[in-house]
């Protein structure tokens, strides 16, 4: 499975502490080696999914042979992040 991380995304998980960038990426290994199990949709937005780590989300778009990440982001504001792209 190929992974690819949005310039968007990339920024904001430069802002984040250590410990939360090591949370982050653990969880996206495992959502990458785990690519067959099924993901939380995200309600409103066709082939969006939502991975859930503690107070943050990370918003997805998941293709046959590609996982791509398009948004990291504290709960609170992931959404109004999202309507803006």
């Amino acid at each position: 499975m190929k992974l690819t991380i949005t310039a968007h995304a990339k920024k904001q998980i430069r802002k984040f502490p250590k410990t939360l960038k090591l949370i982050v990426f653990t969880k996206i290994r495992k959502m990458v080696s785990e690519s067959n199990r099924p993901f939380e949709k995200l309600e409103g937005y066709k082939n969006f999914y939502k991975a859930r780590v503690g107070n943050y989300r990370i918003i997805f778009i998941k293709y046959p042979k590609e996982i791509e990440i398009v948004l990291v982001a504290h709960r609170k504001e992931v959404y109004k992040l999202l309507a803006r792209i």
